[in-house]
């Protein structure tokens, strides 16, 4: 039996979604966009699931457009707030962002344009950084990092910049009603929000969609992964009233983990900022051991926790966000372990996690008291 404790990477997929996308397999399977009944009725479904995706986000139906993962929702949104930004105003943001949205700015750097990075110390903003964001910029920050689980106060920024918000680790959790203003954008995951993988969604501003219609620009492909983003939106409706207490219930239980861990290991660095994490995003280092080292020798026991993003667990041996927030402590980086819940997870779980952690630390401090000195 598996102890998942890597819902920041992805959630299992709810039952009303794949309900919801199983009655549209079976009567609404026409193209949204033809003109016949059957593609009407298609397209009636798909706007059900805009319309409950809007309610979920707090948003307008028509600022929600639907594309292939949350990363395809970053590249969407961060493309159209380049546009709509004058060219010398600068990017602000972050090496503790997630790989997708460093490789944005990143190739917006490379393209011409200045970027402002954020230094972020343990996760959070230091006096520099605060002064940076109160310029008005083209500000591109998780609102919950994606390792770390700190939170940001995204609101924080001059009235005159334009946001980009990965909301990805935030929206299972939290109200995104602040972000939306005419000035910001933002992505969702339906990965994270409890629909299967291949469906994201990004927040554009009413009047940025009206103008790309005015001009003929198609923000929505002809052909989005509709089936999906009927899964989406059930997910949402399905999420919204159960959001706040599945908060509260994932801290008491990520208390309980973190309560243990200390417990095995007394010397365990807790990373990103006290006070300052979201909750249900645990992210530890161990003294002297490899993160991946420890999340592979748990997986052999079928304890699943993570080391980085799952889009560079194969390819880094250590944390570049832990890396980036800890500058002076690499340590932290090579140590580091996340380990992210959800409020499913029950105490039998967290139970099996500690006792096979434990037995694992205690095996390998043995193997090490018994190495031959060189």
């Amino acid at each position: 039996m598996f102890v998942y404790l890597d819902y920041a990477s992805l959630v299992p997929p709810v039952r009303e979604a794949l309900d919801a996308m199983h009655a549209a397999a079976e009567s609404g399977w026409g193209h949204p966009k033809a003109l016949h009944g059957i593609g009407a009725r298609a397209q009636y479904v798909l706007e059900q699931a805009r319309q409950q995706v809007a309610d979920y986000a707090g948003a307008m139906p028509q600022e929600i457009v639907f594309v292939g993962s949350g990363r395809e929702a970053l590249a969407c949104g961060f493309g159209l707030a380049l546009e709509l930004a004058p060219a010398a105003m600068p990017i602000v943001s972050s090496r503790l962002e997630h790989p997708s949205v460093l490789a944005l700015v990143e190739r917006a750097a490379r393209a011409g344009r200045v970027v402002h990075w954020l230094g972020l110390p343990e996760g959070v903003p230091n006096e520099e950084d605060a002064a940076a964001l109160r310029e008005p910029s083209l500000v591109v920050l998780a609102m919950c990092n994606h390792e770390l689980g700190t939170m940001l106060d995204v609101t924080a920024v001059s009235p005159q910049s334009i946001r980009v918000i990965d909301a990805v680790q935030a929206a299972p959790w939290v109200s995104l009603d602040t972000l939306n203003d005419e000035r910001t954008f933002y992505a969702l995951s339906g990965s994270k929000l409890g629909a299967p993988m291949g469906i994201g969604a990004v927040r554009v501003p009413s009047h940025v969609h009206y103008a790309a219609v005015n001009r003929r620009s198609v923000l929505e492909s002809d052909g989005p992964p509709w089936i999906t983003a009927i899964g989406l939106g059930a997910a949402c409706a399905a999420r919204a009233p159960r959001r706040e207490p599945a908060l509260a219930r994932a801290r008491l239980v990520a208390e309980r983990l973190l309560r243990g861990l200390r417990d095995i290991e007394p010397r365990l660095l807790v990373n990103g900022a006290e006070g300052a994490r979201l909750g249900p995003i645990a992210n530890v280092s161990f003294p002297d051991l490899s993160g991946k080292s420890l999340v592979e020798s748990l997986g052999l026991e079928r304890i699943c926790i993570s080391h980085t993003a799952a889009c560079r667990a194969r390819h880094s041996d250590a944390s570049p966000v832990v890396r980036a927030a800890y500058a002076n402590f690499p340590a932290r980086a090579d140590g580091a372990t996340r380990w992210s819940v959800s409020e499913h997870v029950t105490d039998d779980d967290v139970g099996r996690a500690l006792e096979v952690t434990g037995r694992v630390l205690r095996n390998r401090r043995t193997a090490r008291g018994h190495e031959t000195p060189r």
